[in-house]
């Protein structure tokens, strides 16, 4: 299998097969750069268990524009969490990760932020 998809599967095997980990990411904070919308926002997501898989996360926008962000599983390699910038121009009103619902999170309430 790696070698038809170029990829080192590591922490698949081993995350899946070998240790039974369970998946929990969560969604940390979600803030905009210089506190101004305008220039985008940043958002922190954490894995709060062992079991590392990539990460998807879909932002809704106050007009309702949606714009979605694919990250890599090497994300977690050294780090428990990442923050990443989505380039949005006006305030976001949610932002939820895996979207479509495809990983099997042990706790999906923290998947979802909303704003206040």
């Amino acid at each position: 299998m790696e070698n038809g998809t170029g990829e080192n599967l590591n922490w698949f095997w081993r995350g899946w097969f070998l240790n039974n980990w369970r998946l929990d990411q969560a969604i940390n904070k979600v803030t905009y750069i210089k506190n101004d919308p305008k220039l985008g926002s940043v958002i922190t997501v954490q894995n709060l268990e062992k079991l590392p898989m990539p990460v998807v996360v879909e932002a809704t926008t106050v007009s309702g524009k949606k714009i979605r962000k694919k990250l890599p599983v090497e994300v977690w390699e050294r780090n428990q969490s990442f923050d990443f910038k989505i380039d949005s121009k006006e305030p976001l009103i949610s932002v939820q990760l895996d979207p479509d619902k495809v990983f099997p999170d042990h706790v999906p309430e923290n998947n979802i932020w909303t704003a206040k």
